[in-house]
């Protein structure tokens, strides 16, 4: 016995150097809250298996899934999951107006998964790991230039400029450990918990000039040329951190061949977290043409920062079964999750309260609530389908299909019941997976590639710059066009995962 725990705690020091080196160098991405839950996965098995692994064959990854699943062969051993290659395939139809695209390709590299079974002689399986359950990055940016008679005031036509650039990280990473009890061969007990490490940072600008390349314009007498700018500009990160909890249980009604899991999540506790928010709004030489008179020019900038953060996560619980058919030869496994709603409430909280604004922020703001951040969830159920193909004992087949359905309960990309939130396009997804498990010694590799699919039409412009007009005395609005409902999102990813799971020694026979 003291043996074994001599070699538990050499493995355990391997282990959590690897974790350090993995956390703070891997993750180089620096990633607001997300709505399509089942977006969260790792672990390359169950990555492949669609995430339908609660009712069994969760593995390493059953901290997270199905924490009464955690080491049931009490064998140690190490785990590591990563996305090797993710390619992200971004398009939006007309986001800034008709005709004006934004498209991005994004290549991403991040690990995902890393955890140590501890070999116990008892009824007990203990398990530790670091997880990335969500990974989120989004960014572009567009220029939108041409010739035409903006400025009606002036004779002659004017050059305008209008630029848009917007940026979306978000990372939530999960340490933490759980354990599974055996209350006899067929009923399985566990529980998890983990500290939540959520970061997030959010940029969104947009900018537009108006003018021409003269001295002097006519009006229709000589004056001094001059330049018409608009702009709004908003920027916000938090980090945030909160315990999370899981409790999970298995039954096996036909040994090797049938059983059911069920799993819970509760809502997390929060411990700390602080966020840093600025806003602008400008405007300078805008001409009410209806007034005949130059509207008052504007400069405001607003910055705060140690406000008060509060990133809420569902409670939720998940089922699922395991069936193997009477060869052993080919599984196949199903999964629900159901995510309660999250009622309206402030991610980010500020005080302050500007005197005047807008009238296309003043409307829709309650309060003048003009730095904070809010979010609201409706509830969702997702479904998850995987299956098994054995070739033999060392070289079987996974494949999968999973929905991630968004949980946004408003689809306003710019506004939540009157407050601001995260400008974010919200869709549905849809998840395909397949890849092969090969064992070599007490080496298993694990490759497979995951397909996402993900779409949303007649989204309302972010701003319109094809159709702009000097001043819009209704919505106070300068130097761009009415917003229309016409922008059509769609959304593809391709990503190639790789897992190593290795076993320091053999199951006992």
């Amino acid at each position: 016995m003291q043996n074994d725990q001599i070699q538990a705690a050499k493995y355990f020091r391997k282990y959590l150097l690897i974790c350090l080196v993995t956390f703070f160098f891997g993750n180089k991405t620096l990633q607001a809250q997300t709505d399509n839950y089942w977006s969260w996965n790792f672990n390359t098995t169950s990555i492949l298996l669609a995430g339908a692994v609660v009712g069994g064959n969760a593995g390493a990854s059953s901290i997270y899934y199905n924490p009464a699943l955690t080491n049931r062969d009490n064998l140690p051993s190490l785990s590591l999951s990563a996305n090797i290659i993710s390619l992200q395939f971004f398009d939006a139809e007309n986001i800034a107006g008709d005709g004006v695209d934004a498209n991005k390709f994004l290549f991403k590299i991040q690990p995902r998964f890393i955890s140590f079974s501890i070999p116990n002689k008892s009824r007990i399986g203990l398990e530790f790991g670091v997880l990335s359950p969500t990974s989120e990055e989004i960014r572009y940016s567009l220029d939108h230039y041409f010739v035409d008679d903006v400025i009606q005031r002036t004779q002659g036509l004017e050059q305008f400029y209008g630029y848009l650039k917007y940026a979306r990280e978000y990372q939530d990473t999960w340490v933490g450990g759980g354990l599974s009890y055996e209350i006899n061969k067929k009923f399985y007990v566990g529980g998890s918990s983990f500290l939540s490490i959520k970061r997030s940072r959010y940029e969104y600008r947009q900018r537009s000039t108006a003018f021409q390349n003269a001295d002097t314009v006519l009006t229709p007498i000589p004056e001094a040329a001059y330049i018409s700018t608009s702009s709004f500009e908003e920027e916000m990160r938090y980090w945030y951190l909160s315990m999370i909890f899981k409790v999970g249980l298995q039954y096996i009604f036909v040994p090797d061949r049938f059983s059911v899991g069920i799993n819970i999540t509760l809502p997390d506790l929060p411990i700390f977290g602080e966020a840093q928010a600025r806003k602008t709004l400008s405007r300078s030489n805008i001409y009410n043409d209806i007034d005949a008179q130059f509207v008052s020019n504007e400069n405001l900038t607003l910055f705060e920062n140690q406000l008060t953060t509060r990133v809420r996560n569902p409670f939720s619980i998940a089922a699922g079964l395991q069936y193997f058919t009477k060869s052993q030869k080919n599984s196949i496994s199903l999964a629900a999750e159901y995510f309660h709603r999250i009622d309206h409430y402030a991610v980010v909280e500020s005080d302050t309260r500007v005197p005047e604004l807008p009238n296309y922020l003043d409307e829709a703001l309650s309060d003048n609530d003009f730095m904070s951040y809010y979010y609201e969830a409706r509830s969702v159920i997702n479904l998850g389908l995987g299956f098994k193909q054995y070739v033999s004992e060392k070289f079987f087949f996974l494949g999968g299909f999973r929905t991630d359905f968004s949980a946004a309960a408003n689809k306003n990309s710019r506004f939540s019941d009157g407050k601001f939130k995260i400008n974010q396009i919200h869709m549905d997804k849809y998840h395909i997976t397949a890849g092969p498990v090969l064992t070599v010694k007490k080496v298993r590799l694990i490759t497979g590639i995951q397909y996402t699919r993900g779409a949303r039409r007649d989204i309302n412009q972010v701003v319109n710059y094809s159709d702009p007009v000097e001043f819009n005395p209704v919505t106070e609005q300068s130097l761009e066009g009415v917003r229309q409902k016409n922008v059509d999102a769609t959304f593809n990813e391709i990503s190639l995962f790789f897992g190593v799971q290795v076993l320091f020694r053999e199951k006992e026979k």
